[in-house]
């Protein structure tokens, strides 16, 4: 595939024919995602939503890592807004017409595994760990996370994942139907990118006719819920509980509640 490609510093937009990657670049950081990250995102998903010669979206991360995260001191900045970024790209993750193939690699913390609800086609490392880590951290889900999952996994798994907050491997991911494969390392990138080539070569409009169909029985309300979480996980991040949590991981110790 031939590439034409933005770097922004912590996201790389990459026009590889007719798909656009999207890498999430922030290695110091094992590409925690802030503010400024989602909005270059969310620009480009809209401006591919809206560009008919782009037939599929391929996102990853840089250095062998997906995402950690939540840039949480980031996000602490914008607890106020009425506009979050991360908001804005949930919803631009919801709304995309077009299928998104996720390249997933080393960790996907919290929205690095709530992102992947709204993927269409997942393929992961196998040494990759999953985790949900929202209410260890005094918080609730985010990014749909509380409407799909009992839907997608069974109430008693979400519920499991969601409330004990527990790591889990790409094997299990994948026995929950939350990821198409898990791979050896150095095949994830192959794998990626052979859907991405299938897709791109698919009749368009078949192709968002029938992510459209495929999604139907999911989005119900899944608008309402995603705003509603956004409200809790921001009264969240100013509740006592949060700062005992983040004060005794960065302390490293067992926080008390």
């Amino acid at each position: 595939m031939t590439a034409e490609h933005t770097d922004t510093a912590d996201v790389v937009v990459e026009r590889l024919d007719a798909a656009l990657r999207l890498t999430m670049s922030a290695p110091q950081k094992k590409n925690a995602i802030g503010s400024g990250m989602y909005l270059k995102m969310v620009e480009a998903l809209d401006e591919a939503a809206a560009d008919a010669s782009i037939r599929a979206v391929w996102i990853r991360g840089a250095g062998g890592v997906f995402t950690s995260g939540n840039d949480i001191d980031d996000f602490r900045n914008q607890v106020d807004s009425d506009d979050w970024p991360a908001a804005r790209f949930i919803d631009a993750l919801v709304t995309f017409p077009k299928p998104i193939v996720a390249q997933v690699e080393g960790l996907a913390i919290g929205i690095g595994t709530t992102m992947l609800l709204h993927c269409d086609l997942i393929y992961a490392s196998k040494d990759t760990r999953f985790q949900l880590p929202f209410v260890n951290l005094g918080l609730v889900p985010e990014a749909g996370a509380s409407y799909l999952l009992p839907r997608l996994i069974g109430q008693a798994k979400a519920a499991e994942l969601i409330l004990l907050g527990g790591s889990f491997g790409a094997e299990e991911a994948v026995t929950l139907g939350l990821v198409n494969n898990a791979l050896p390392a150095d095949e994830v990138a192959r794998a990626a990118e052979a859907a991405v080539m299938v897709l791109v070569k698919q009749p368009p409009n078949a192709v968002i006719n029938s992510k459209a169909l495929l999604r139907a029985p999911l989005t119900g309300n899944l608008r309402d819920r995603v705003r509603d979480e956004i409200v809790q996980f921001g009264a969240g991040i100013k509740s006592e509980e949060f700062t005992e949590a983040l004060t005794a991981f960065m302390e490293r110790r067992e926080p008390t509640f």
